[in-house]
């Protein structure tokens, strides 16, 4: 057991420091249920973002030695309910470059991938939308985004107080998309029980969500779905829910009827494990030469799949960060032929403090007091407070406000922005 010091001089034990130091800790890709020698699959992707599969030819790559099995939506397992990624193998349709489109499973690692490039899959490729952009035509409005925050949130007559303003500064900021990479790839080892019970040994954030979703895509009671996660090599959100590979691993474990290892590769984790979505944000601030901040507009365009929807949060924290007696926070989606972004850690924080704290760093000199003032009005929504010598409130009470049931706004026009890629 080892023990560490903490910033305040007390000692505590971590407990799993003597076996992570040691080598001894083992992660899901490492385990060998039951001592049973466990076979592999890998993953077949597809190399376009929109169609259909006309045809499989597993021929070649069942008439390896070694070669167990071949899935793909011609025999795959049924799920029960499946939504989103997780519908992996259930029909024809490709809605994303990357997607997995068949498995193979056999004796070896080696073996299959190699059987695994082996698979013919023939499609049919339809015309694709990867590209984001600020006035795309089927921008929408959802309902709420990530962690439940409203989608908009209004507060006062933003037009008002930035036209009455004696500065204003505008700018488009666009963020791309950054993606999850841990130093522990996705991973799974799936094995069902002679009960019919079925266990993972897995690379997760949340063992519990992860065992009640497979259990209901495989008709399974909750006590039937074990996952066991002793240690987990980083996450940063993209574990918190199970990814198409899990899915894929208990689907080749019941074709075979033994115990399958899948684990990503670094290339697979970029469409398969979730990404931040990149964000076009249109920001725009109003205040007097003395620095108090009369008005604030966040206004944010982002992307989502046409499999699942998932909106970042990404102008939440504008509604608490900073005082103005005006204030709009908007956030409008599009569903593209690409993956579905997902948590990755500080969700919405990271996309949405750039725009704000980019725009208050590089204010023109002739009104560099607004950057110490932006600083003083800065308070959290459970302890309000007032901007010193300033004549709004604060953040904290404007939020509650516009909680409690401002109309949406539609985010204003900007100049051309630039564009995402399917891959």
């Amino acid at each position: 057991m080892a023990t560490v010091a903490s910033p305040l001089g007390v000692g505590y034990d971590r407990i799993e420091g003597r076996d992570k130091v040691t080598g001894a800790a083992r992660y899901a890709y490492e385990y060998q249920p039951d001592d049973r020698p466990a076979v592999y699959a890998s993953l077949v992707q597809s190399t376009i973002a929109r169609g259909a599969i006309v045809s499989v030819d597993a021929a070649d790559a069942l008439a390896i030695e070694g070669g167990l099995a071949v899935l793909s939506h011609e025999n795959a397992e049924r799920l029960h309910e499946p939504k989103g990624e997780l519908a992996v193998l259930q029909d024809d349709r490709i809605a994303y470059r990357g997607q997995i489109v068949a498995a193979v499973v056999a004796d070896g690692l080696e073996i299959s991938k190699r059987a695994a490039s082996l698979v013919r899959i023939e499609v049919r490729e339809e015309t694709h939308d990867c590209e984001l952009t600020r006035d795309h035509p089927r921008l929408y409005k959802p309902a709420k985004v990530n962690a439940g925050f409203e989608t908009d949130v209004v507060l006062g007559d933003v037009e008002a107080a930035l036209g009455a303003a004696e500065v204003v500064v505008g700018e488009t900021y666009e963020t791309p998309a950054f993606h999850n990479n841990p130093m522990e790839p996705h991973a799974t080892v799936a094995v069902w029980d002679a009960d019919g019970g079925l266990t993972l040994y897995d690379a997760t954030q949340g063992s519990s969500g992860t065992a009640a979703t497979l259990a209901g895509l495989f008709r399974l009671e909750a006590g039937q779905v074990h996952v066991i996660a002793s240690h987990v090599g980083g996450g940063f959100g993209s574990k918190g829910t199970p990814r198409p590979h899990v899915v894929v691993a208990a689907m080749a474990a019941h074709a075979v009827g033994g115990a399958v290892k899948v684990a990503t590769t670094r290339q697979q984790m970029f469409p398969l494990t979730g990404y931040r979505t990149p964000t076009i944000q249109h920001l725009r601030l109003g205040a007097d030469r003395d620095g108090h901040l009369a008005g604030i507009a966040h206004d944010v365009v982002e992307q989502t799949s046409t499999v699942d929807e998932f909106a970042e949060q990404t102008a939440v924290p504008t509604r608490m960060m900073y005082a103005a007696s005006a204030r709009r926070t908007t956030h409008r989606v599009v569903a593209l032929d690409v993956p579905t972004p997902s948590w990755m850690r500080a969700p919405g924080e990271t996309p949405g403090m750039f725009a704000p704290r980019r725009r208050w760093t590089s204010w023109p000199s002739r009104a560099a007091s607004i950057r110490s003032s932006c600083a003083r009005a800065t308070s959290r929504p459970s302890t309000p407070t007032r901007a010193t010598g300033s004549r709004v409130a604060t953040s904290s009470a404007a939020f509650g406000r516009a909680r409690a049931g401002s109309a949406g706004t539609t985010a204003t026009r900007a100049p051309e922005a630039g564009a995402t890629a399917c891959g």
